[in-house]
């Protein structure tokens, strides 16, 4: 055969190798048109997720917390590691791990210092290792979230805020009875989706340089990079304790940025200089959300009238039940001090401190102005320049 015949076709044999895509492994047991098969197959590629030895993915079967924290582990792309206080993980073959998820943070086992491996992983516990994994255990990345997301997890549970994220950052939905069922067990198919919809996700650090609220885009350097982020159609906007708008972000915050796989900004949380906003919203959940955050900014700019009358009237039923008279009450509102006891004075700070939850020592270093002892008191600099705005403002105690 033609020496030059011979060569054309070795070239063509090569480019329609190239030419044919790489297909993916499918398991025997995951169909062509499993829901789970886009997932599944890049995990199984990148050795994140395996088969067992039958050969079988087992898409429906409970993942185990240790087949979990091994996946997991392969994904962040973390190295082995093999100092941990669990006891029961040494025998398992993903110790190590496990062991690379202690030492980040990410797993912290049970309080009597085991992991558990062999134990299937529910909703729950598989949503906080995610979010751990996003920093989001972190106070300063954190924005807290006081709505429920589902009828069946409230506040209180351990694992509210993580469920309530994972939720906005799209990471995982709930069933469509509205419910979310953080102690169901997780499949490996279901594993595999959260996995991969962890792996959409990138996070940026750096500082923001400037805002652009109308353009819906935020200038922030992040090392040695300037970049320009897009927010998302819904993104989640916070600023220290607060819930907030682009436009409330000041330049200098430190921010903590969770792009989706589009590259827009569908999580951004800053921190920095506490304004008046933050020590509103501290106070008033100090008080018990007696007064709301938006009140207390209104105290602080001196528009008490907007909030007194309903104030006024809890303490006029404290100082009432306290075995007051009508007219000493009023007496009391009018700083009529010279037609009372020295002792109504003090009546009307523990009837404030009563109403509000602040601690009464304080209450008396703001109305006798003594800030340094307000300051000692409260430990919190921003907390003490809050209630001295606050208390200097209040017809109570002016």
């Amino acid at each position: 055969m033609n020496k030059r015949i011979v060569t054309s076709i070795l070239v063509l044999t090569v480019l329609m190798t190239l030419a044919v895509p790489a297909m993916a492994y499918r398991p025997q047991d995951v169909s062509q048109n499993h829901w789970a098969l886009e997932y599944i197959s890049p995990l199984l590629d990148r050795g994140v997720m395996y088969v067992y030895n039958d050969g079988n993915f087992k898409p429906n079967q409970a993942i185990t917390r240790g087949e979990f924290a091994y996946s997991l582990a392969k994904a962040l792309n973390l190295n082995t590691a093999m100092n941990t206080e669990l006891t029961d993980i040494s025998n398992h073959s993903a110790r190590g791990y496990i062991s690379a998820l202690v030492q980040k943070g990410i797993i912290t086992g049970y309080p009597d210092k085991t992991f558990r491996p062999y134990n299937p992983i529910t909703r729950a516990e598989i949503i906080t290792m995610l979010a751990r994994s996003l920093e989001l255990n972190d106070e300063q990345n954190a924005i807290e979230l006081d709505s429920n997301f589902y009828f069946d997890v409230n506040n209180s549970h351990w694992a509210s805020n993580f469920i309530a994220l994972a939720t906005r950052l799209n990471i995982i939905n709930g069933y469509p009875d509205g419910n979310f069922k953080p102690n169901n067990n997780v499949t490996r198919a279901e594993s595999a989706k959260l996995i991969a919809n962890l792996g959409n996700l990138e996070l940026v650090k750096g500082q923001i340089i400037e805002t652009y609220p109308i353009s819906r885009q935020v200038k922030i350097k992040a090392g040695n990079q300037i970049r320009n982020l897009t927010l998302g159609s819904t993104p989640l906007i916070g600023r220290n304790n607060q819930i907030v708008n682009l436009d409330k972000m000041l330049i200098s915050d430190e921010a903590f940025v969770i792009l989706d796989k589009y590259k827009n900004v569908n999580y951004l949380k800053a921190y920095g200089l506490i304004t008046k906003d933050d020590v509103a919203t501290k106070v008033s959940s100090l008080t018990g959300n007696i007064l709301s955050g938006e009140e207390l900014v209104s105290i602080a700019e001196g528009d008490w009238a907007a909030v007194t009358p309903r104030l006024k009237q809890e303490v006029t039923m404290t100082l009432l039940e306290q075995g007051l008279t009508i007219g000493e009450v009023q007496a009391i509102f009018t700083q009529d001090w010279d037609n009372l006891e020295v002792a109504a004075q003090a009546r009307l700070m523990e009837a404030i401190s009563i109403n509000t939850n602040l601690p009464i020592e304080l209450i008396e270093a703001a109305y006798n102005k003594d800030w340094e002892k307000a300051k000692e008191i409260g430990k919190n600099t921003a907390l003490t320049a809050g209630l001295k705005a606050i208390m200097s403002n209040s017809s109570l105690l002016s």
